[in-house]
C-alpha cells in the first residue's frame, strides 16, 4: 500500500506499507439431534448437512463427520456423531449430534398366484402349507427371519367347494406389519351327469383372437366363467348370471397361449380348452 501526503503548496511526500489480512474467526457450527430411517438394505447415510448448520465469515473450507453410516445394529442405541468444520484459514469448530436409528419398513411378502384345485373324493380339500413349501416368502431389511409369518386359514384346514382367500401376515421385530393374499378356487370334479347337462354349451370361435363367444342355447342357469392359464392363475372372470343364450367375452388382453375355461352353474361346472391366437 502507498500513502501520499500533499501540503497546501503542492509539495508531496510518499511512503509505503505492507498490510497483512487475517481471519481469526472460527466457523459457527450448530449440531442438531435427528432421527433417521433405515432403507431397504438396512442402512442410512449420515452427511454433515443432516446433523449440523454451519456459517463462516469467509466461507467454509471442509466439513466432515466421524460416523458416515448407521445400520440395523444401531437401533435402540443413540449414536453420537461428531462434526468437524475447517474454514481453510486455520480456524476450526467441532460439535456433536445424537442420531436415533429406526426401522419403519415392513417385511416384503411374495404370495402365490391365484390357483385352481379340485375337491377330493370325499368332497373336501385340505389346505397346504404355503410357507413351509416356499410358495409364500417374507424378507425384511433388519429381521431375518421375520418374527411372525402366518397363513390364514392355517395349513391343514379342511375346505369345501368355492373360492377361498388365503392371507399371509409378516411382522418384524420392530412391529412393522405387511400382508398379502391370493384366491384358491376349489372346484368339484365333473361327473357323467355334469358333462351331459353342460354338453350344449359351446365356446366359439376356437382358436380365437380378441373375442370369443359362449353359446348357451338351452339357457342353463350359469353363474360365471373363469379363464385360467396353464399354471392355474386366474387371468379373466365374467359374470354370467344375466347372459341369456349367448355372451361375447373380450380376450384381447390375453397372450397367445392355451387356456382352461371353467363355466360354473349353481351346482355344476364345465371345463373347456381355449386357444388364443391374436
Amino acid at each position: 500500500m502507498i500513502l501520499t501526503v500533499t501540503d497546501v503548496n503542492g509539495n508531496q511526500s510518499l511512503c509505503s506499507a505492507i498490510v497483512t489480512l487475517e481471519d481469526n474467526t472460527p466457523p459457527v457450527l450448530v449440531c442438531n439431534d435427528v432421527t433417521v430411517e433405515l432403507n431397504q438394505d438396512g442402512v442410512a447415510f449420515i452427511t454433515p448437512s443432516l446433523v449440523a448448520d454451519i456459517d463462516d465469515n469467509c466461507g467454509t473450507g471442509a466439513v466432515t463427520v466421524d460416523v458416515q453410516e448407521v445400520s440395523c445394529a444401531d437401533i435402540g442405541t443413540p449414536v453420537t456423531v461428531n462434526v468437524f468444520a475447517n474454514d481453510g484459514n486455520g480456524n476450526s469448530a467441532v460439535c456433536s449430534a445424537v442420531v436415533t436409528v429406526v426401522d419403519l419398513l415392513a417385511p416384503e411378502i411374495v404370495c402365490p398366484d391365484d390357483q385352481v384345485v379340485n375337491l377330493g373324493p370325499d368332497g373336501t380339500y385340505t389346505l397346504g402349507d404355503y410357507i413351509g413349501d416356499g410358495s409364500a416368502t417374507a424378507t425384511d431389511n433388519c429381521t431375518d427371519p421375520v418374527t411372525i409369518f402366518t397363513q390364514d386359514p392355517v395349513a391343514g384346514t379342511v375346505l369345501g367347494f368355492g373360492t377361498q382367500v388365503i392371507t399371509f401376515t409378516a411382522e418384524d421385530q420392530y412391529g412393522n406389519v405387511s400382508t398379502c393374499s391370493f384366491e384358491l378356487d376349489i372346484q368339484e370334479i365333473l361327473g357323467a351327469g355334469d358333462v351331459e347337462d353342460f354338453a350344449s354349451l359351446i365356446l366359439y370361435p376356437n382358436p380365437a383372437d380378441s373375442k370369443v363367444n359362449l353359446s348357451n342355447p338351452r339357457q342353463i342357469d350359469l353363474n360365471n366363467v373363469t379363464i385360467y392359464d396353464l399354471t392355474g392363475r386366474i387371468v379373466h372372470k365374467v359374470d354370467l348370471s344375466t347372459m341369456g343364450s349367448e355372451i361375447t367375452i373380450d380376450i384381447a388382453t390375453l397372450a397367445n397361449a392355451i387356456y382352461m375355461v371353467v363355466i360354473r352353474g349353481d351346482q355344476r361346472i364345465s371345463t373347456k380348452q381355449l386357444i388364443v391366437n391374436n
